[in-house]
This record gives structure tokens, C-alpha cells and sequence, in this order.
């Protein structure tokens, strides 16, 4: 809802949150508040809004005639160059021959609109999805009447979602050319300094781990200077400020950056947007520019209620297409069984014994296309090899589909190899001027998707593909960190290259998803590389990471559910040892940690025996009976030391889940407690543990603990359960837990009616 209160003041509001701002006589829009919503906000307005009686000594004035006001001690909606804010810019821009820098918009005017305010641009963006009852817009325009530049900020309230969105359009009204030089999505600015950041950072293989700084004088930033999101860093972060809990995102999946800086005065000031440092956009007269969507969540519950907004958040207002709400699919992948040895009969093979343990589809992943038996070659020849599928794809789908099975193949359409047949073909359609002086990476280059040709002809590739090899399931993966920007098609000027390149992506999956309604495409870029809201517009679910070491992976599912829900979290259970960390992990714990997310196996199948095919029978049963749970639930982690305990429960909390895992095996141990925090205090529940997978002889020696409860919810909660000792060097007992290094437990928890 959006109400123009006294005195130009705006109140957003969403079903538990209140946003405030106010035109200053001077027409700059002055930051009020962002917290729990307010009953009556014209009542407490002069309260709680900062009074300006004199400006800090040595500020620079913006407005003679407003001499209290100093910019660079206001809280702002956005920041900008030449008038005394010394902030980091939320819009930057440069015009006229000596490229000057000075920016002053004011406020001229405003609309409210119901529903949603689409983009303008043929450089299309993904946004948030709502219907008309869902959502109300506020376009509030500011201009520089001297220079002629117009700044549009909108602001979409989600009432029962509790998110703000807000982007901005710059219009270049003058008579000359302008650049813009830098333009973030949004800004939060607060009054505070003890704020704190939890930002998600790390690298291949390791993405998406948690990191806290406090935010102090001077500043830091996170970002991505890549065509992908969130190796290095997610677009999403945390601002802690007391009782106040802030998740801000982006709905972007390529070179972004969060600023996050303290003035000498106590300001804590963040903008976030598309990365200044890969950007710069030349506007002529009356053309216009728009920045991607930012999300904007507050939470008085903390981390967990802002997590859980943004889990429902991302699956009715990201997320959309036929697969938004069902059950995903449980997919059987060919890379870590078989990685490039396959063939026709093989994966016939494959495709009967994933069927025979409970998979749904059968993904071929690399090596099935032009002459690809290694990793140096075949990119962009998306055609079957023929030495291999003599018979086709479409003979291999029809087989895999007569096994009532998806057929799912692995694709990268971004790259292509120096040796293939597109890039003799078509050299210019490469990124970088000369192949031999171009840095190696991935021993790929990538397309041009800056070009239209290139995006046209990858879309119609794609489209020939799916419909001759009735393709189910895409899985779209992207390897190469991009380098030597060069397009050999005029782009004008190459700050603008990142960004057409994104789009060129948007436009891309846009057709696919529009020509394939029913297509199920899981976004991979060097596993999750693009982690992020805008791929989650195309596709169902991501590939959480190329790591699937189960230990490893406890951090890379931790962090990565703090913003985005389970529903869109692709894992797998794959071989032991791992191929990455060289750990060995019982085949228990790999799948009790899988569990959690959109489940894969990625494990030798061509030659399954009986005891694995049972054990991957039990497994995947226990999954799809409670996949939905599993997929939808409300995820917690209450633990992360050597213990690890995660929980996940439905919305009433009468069926609850719980990950027990160890990661280290202690001797001369003795009794320990589990608690279930989310547990209904006036339920009473029943306890027990899933039945695991045991060769006749582990059973013989150490049959699982027989461990099962009744237990109220509120002496599940605050007494917790005295679990059954486990065996550390203190002698074997008939009954008791057997757990070594990195060995694990599911706990069923369910709520049982009382006669």
C-alpha cells in the first residue's frame, strides 16, 4: 500500500512493514524510517524524523536557502556527485565535452500505479511477478531542471510478502550526449554505527559461505567483476542494526557490487546495483537507461524471519512457469559415474537400473555431442556424436522416455572450443580480438551474446535440439570467466558490454522458456556461479555447487538458505571418495545431507549390485515420501560445530525432519541432548529415526540403535532428547549408536493425536 502522507511524506507499507521518506523544501527525498509497520505514522512523524537544526561544521550546503541541510548528513534515498554528499554515489554521470560531474535532481512529481510497473526497455530485465491485488507502485520523478537529466525511482509494495522493491530509470532529457557512469538499484541509509553485514562470498567449489563484518568508518564492498553473480560474491546480503534485521537482494546475474561504508557523523550508508567498475552507458537525447530490480526484506524475528520471507518471496514472486509449485523431479546424472565414457548402449544401461531404483529422469550430461571425449573440444557442435549415439538422440529419448523416464541432456550454449566446427565457421562471433593472444580459461572461449546473430542462432539451436530430441530437462551450465572484452560488431563503447551481455542471456532464456513452457532448465555455472534471483526467473532450480563432498557442502547449504529456499537448490548424492576432496563418506551420510534441496544422484549405475540397488531403493523411497517437506518446508540450522543439527518442518510443525551429523568421531564420550527448537509446544510428537541401509554383516555386528520416543513439543523443545550413547572406545553395547567420522542420522518427528 502506498499513502502520500503531510508534508510530501511517503509511507509504504506491507502487511508488517513501514517505509518512510520525505521531499525536503530543498526536493530531496530524506530517509525516515524502514522497520515494524506503524499504526500512525503523521502522529510520530516529527518524533521520529531528524530535526537539521545546523548542519555538522565544514558541511557543504546544497541549498543557499536551506543552510541546516548538509546532504552528506541526511539520510537519503539516493546519492549523487557535486552537491556536498560525499557518499558513494547511487547514480553517477558525466556530460558535456569536458565530461563534467555535478548532478542535482529535486523532486517534480509522482504516480501511483496498481500492480506492477513494467520495464520500458528492449534490453529486457527479469522482475518480480504479482497480480494487481498483490502489488502497488510508487513513480516518484526527480529531475536537474539546469541540466535536464530525470531520475524515475520505483518502489512495488508485496503487502502479504513483506518486500519492497525498488529500481530507478535515467532519462536523458538535454540537448547533448550524457554517460551514465554508474547506476545502483538501491540504497539504504541508517543512523547507526553498530551495524553489521553477512555477506556470502567464496570461490569455485566453496560458494556462498558466510561472512560477518561489522560496518565501520571508511568503506568496503562486496562484488562480481565476472559475467556470473556469485562465485566470488552473492548479489544478497544481511544488515544487522539491533533489533532490526535487513535481507537486501538483486534481481541480477551478473557484475554486481554492495557498498557498505560509515561516515565520520555516524551514517551508515549500503547501495547495491550493477558493478560501476564493468559499467559505463552513453545515453543521447531522450534515450533512457534502467537498473535492475533490488529487494529490499526487513525482519523484526531476526535471521530466521528474514530468511523465511525471502524463501516465500522467491517461490510466488521470482520464481514462475509450470514447474513453480510442483514436486522437482528426481534426476539421475551420468558426469560423476561416467564423466565422458559414454555411448548408446551404456547409457541404455544407465537409464534401466535409474529407473529401477526410483529416478524420474535421466540426464546425459557431457560428452554427447560433436567430437567431445575430453574437455578441449565440440563446444557450440550441440549435435549428436555419432560414434557414440549411432542411432541418435531421438532414438536414445525415445528409449529413455518408453522407461517413463525425462530425458535431460547437459548443454553450455555461452562457450565454444577452439576446435570445433562453429568457430571455424564463425571466428567473430568469439569474445576477443585474436584467439592467440586471448588468456586461456577452461580451454573455452565464449560467445558474443552481446550480438543478436549470436543469440538468435544459439535460441534456434537450442529450439532444433529440444524438439527433434523431445527434451525434457536442460541443464545449462556456463565454465568460463570471461576476458579480453573485444566484440568484433561495433558496440560503441565497452562499458556497456557486461550488461548487453546479461541481457542477451535474458533474451535467450526468454524465448526458450516461452517456446518450451513445459521444459525444466537447471541453471549451473561452474555449479553456482549464478546463484541468483534473475536465473531463478528461467529456471525451476540451480546447481547449489560442482562440490559435492557432503561435509563440504554443509557450509555451501547453509549459507546459500539463508536467502533462497530448498525448492530451487539442486544437490546430489555422488561417489565416495569424493572426487574433489578425496574424502571418503559413508553412502548414508551422502544422502542424508542431500536431502535437503532439489535431490540428484550422480554415481556409477551401468553396473549397480544388489546391496547398492537396495540401499538407493530405501533411500530415494524415504525422499519422495517426504519430498514435499523436503522441498517446501521451513529450514533451520541450530547447530554447526563437530555436531551439525539442521531442521526443517512444515507451516504447523507437525512433521519435522532433523539432520544429526558428525563430523568427527570423539573417544570417551557419554550422553548428549537433542533439542528441536521449532517443535509446537502443545503437540505431542512421536520420535524415531529413519531406518538406514545395512549389508548383512554391518547388522550383524552393530544393528541400528532402536531409537524411538514419545515426547510432548514442549519437552521436546526445552528438555530435548537423551540420545542413546554411541560407541567410543568404552565397549560395544547391543543398542547403542555407531557413528564414525562424518556419519550421520535423519530424526522423523510427527505429531500424534492423543485419545
Amino acid at each position: 500500500m502506498i499513502e502520500i502522507r503531510q508534508n510530501k511524506t511517503i509511507h509504504l507499507t506491507t502487511e508488517n512493514t513501514s517505509y518512510l521518506f520525505s521531499i525536503t523544501d530543498s526536493g530531496y527525498p530524506e530517509h525516515i524510517y524502514y522497520g515494524k509497520k506503524l499504526r500512525d505514522p503523521d502522529s510520530c512523524l516529527s518524533a521520529i524524523r531528524e530535526k537539521h537544526l545546523v548542519a555538522p561544521v565544514m558541511s557543504t550546503i546544497a541549498n543557499r536557502e536551506d543552510k541546516e541541510l548538509s546532504l552528506n548528513d541526511t539520510l537519503l534515498e539516493f546519492s549523487t556527485e557535486g552537491k556536498g554528499d560525499y557518499k558513494t554515489p547511487m547514480i553517477s554521470v558525466s556530460y558535456g565535452d569536458e565530461k563534467e560531474r555535478t548532478l542535482n535532481l529535486e523532486f517534480i512529481g509522482y504516480a501511483i500505479h496498481k500492480g506492477i510497473k513494467r520495464f520500458s526497455s528492449s534490453l529486457t530485465l527479469p522482475q518480480a511477478i504479482a497480480t494487481e491485488n498483490e502489488a502497488d507502485t510508487l513513480e516518484i520523478v526527480y529531475k536537474d531542471k539546469t541540466r535536464n537529466i530525470k531520475l524515475i525511482m520505483y518502489y512495488t509494495t508485496f503487502n502479504k510478502a513483506d518486500v519492497i522493491t525498488r529500481r530507478c530509470t535515467v532519462v536523458n532529457e538535454s540537448f547533448e550526449n550524457i554517460t551514465l557512469r554508474s547506476l545502483y538499484s538501491g540504497q539504504l541509509d541508517l543512523r547507526t554505527t553498530e551495524a553489521e553485514c553477512i555477506t556470502f562470498q567464496g570461490a569455485w567449489a566453496r560458494e556462498r559461505n558466510i561472512v560477518r563484518n561489522k560496518i565501520s568508518q571508511g568503506s568496503f564492498f562486496i562484488e562480481s567483476r565476472t559475467l556470473e553473480s556469485s562465485l566470488d560474491a552473492n548479489p544478497a546480503f544481511y544488515v544487522l542494526n539491533g533489533k532490526d534485521t535487513y535481507l537486501m537482494n538483486l534481481m541480477y546475474s551478473g557484475a554486481h557490487r554492495a557498498t557498505f561504508s560509515q561516515t565520520g557523523h555516524g551514517l551508515t550508508h549500503i547501495v547495491w546495483g550493477i558493478n560501476e567498475a564493468m559499467f559505463s552507458w552513453p545515453l543521447i537525447p531522450t534515450e533512457y537507461f534502467e537498473s535492475p530490480e533490488a529487494v529490499m526484506i526487513y525482519s523484526d524475528k531476526g535471521i530466521d524471519g528474514a530468511r523465511d520471507l525471502s524463501h516465500r518471496f522467491v517461490q510466488k514472486h521470482v520464481r514462475r512457469g509450470v514447474w513453480r509449485d510442483r514436486l522437482k523431479p528426481l534426476m539421475f546424472n551420468t558426469w560423476e559415474g561416467s564423466y565422458f565414457d559414454i555411448d548408446e548402449d551404456k547409457i541404455a544401461a544407465i537409464a534401466a537400473n535409474a529407473k529401477s531404483i526410483g529416478a524420474e529422469g535421466l540426464v546425459i550430461d557431457d560428452g554427447w555431442f560433436g567430437a567431445r571425449y575430453n574437455d578441449k573440444t565440440s563446444l557450440g557442435d550441440w549435435y549428436a556424436n555419432t560414434m557414440k549415439f549411432p542411432s541418435g538422440l531421438a532414438s536414445t529419448s525415445a528409449e529413455i522416455h518408453r522407461l517413463g523416464l525425462l530425458f535431460g541432456l547437459w548443454v553450455e550454449p555461452e562457450a565454444v572450443s577452439e576446435k570445433s566446427n562453429l568457430r571455424e565457421k564463425h571466428p567473430d562471433w568469439v569474445i576477443g580480438r585474436k584467439i592467440e593472444t586471448n588468456a586461456i580459461g577452461r580451454n573455452e572461449m565464449l560467445l558474443d551474446l552481446t550480438r543478436e546473430d549470436v543469440q538468435d542462432w544459439i535460441a534456434a539451436t537450442l529450439s532444433s535440439l529440444i524438439e527433434v530430441a523431445k527434451v525434457d530437462y536442460i541443464k545449462w551450465d556456463m565454465n568460463r570467466s570471461v576476458s579480453d572484452i573485444f566484440s568484433h560488431k561495433p558496440i560503441g563503447d565497452y562499458g556497456k558490454f557486461a550488461h548487453k551481455y546479461i541481457t542477451g542471456l535474458y533474451k535467450i532464456l526468454r524465448t526458450i522458456t516461452q517456446r518450451f513452457p513445459n521444459l525444466y532448465i537447471e541453471g549451473c555455472a561452474s555449479g553456482g556461479g549464478r546463484f541468483d534471483l534473475g536465473m531463478l526467473s528461467y529456471c525451476p532450480s540451480i546447481w547449489t555447487s560442482d562440490c559435492s563432498d557432503p561435509i563440504e557442502r554443509l557450509k555451501i547449504t547453509e549459507g546459500t538458505a539463508m536467502v533462497y529456499p530448498l525448492s530451487v537448490m539442486g544437490v546430489s548424492v555422488s561417489p565416495s571418495p569424493n572426487f574433489h576432496t578425496k574424502r571418503i563418506v559413508d553412502l548414508e551420510t551422502r544422502f542424508n545431507t542431500a536431502v535437503f534441496g532439489v535431490l540428484n544422484y550422480s554415481v556409477e549405475a551401468e553396473n549397480l549390485d544388489r546391496a547398492l540397488r537396495a540401499s538407493y531403493n530405501q533411500q530415494i523411497e524415504f525422499y519422495k515420501n517426504y519430498r514435499l517437506l523436503l522441498q517446501f518446508g521451513n529450514f533451520r540450522v541450530q547447530e554447526n560445530g563437530n555436531r551439525v543439527v539442521w531442521t526443517i518442518s512444515n507451516s504447523d510443525a507437525s512433521t519435522i525432519i532433523a539432520l544429526y551429523l558428525q563430523k568427527e568421531a570423539k573417544i570417551n564420550t557419554s550422553a548428549e541432548k537433542l533439542y528441536i527448537e521449532c517443535a509446537n509446544e502443545n503437540y505431542e510428537y512421536r520420535f524415531f529415526a529413519r531406518d538406514h541401509y545395512q549389508s548383512e554383516i554391518e547388522a550383524s555386528l552393530y544393528p541400528q540403535e532402536p531409537e524411538c520416543y514419545n515426547i510432548s513439543g514442549d519437552a521436546l523443545k526445552w528438555a530435548g532428547i537423551s540420545l542413546v550413547e554411541q560407541y567410543s572406545g568404552n565397549g560395544y553395547r547391543d543398542g547403542m549408536r555407531v557413528l564414525g567420522d562424518f556419519s550421520s542420522r535423519l530424526y522423523i518427528i510427527k505429531k500424534v493425536e492423543v485419545k
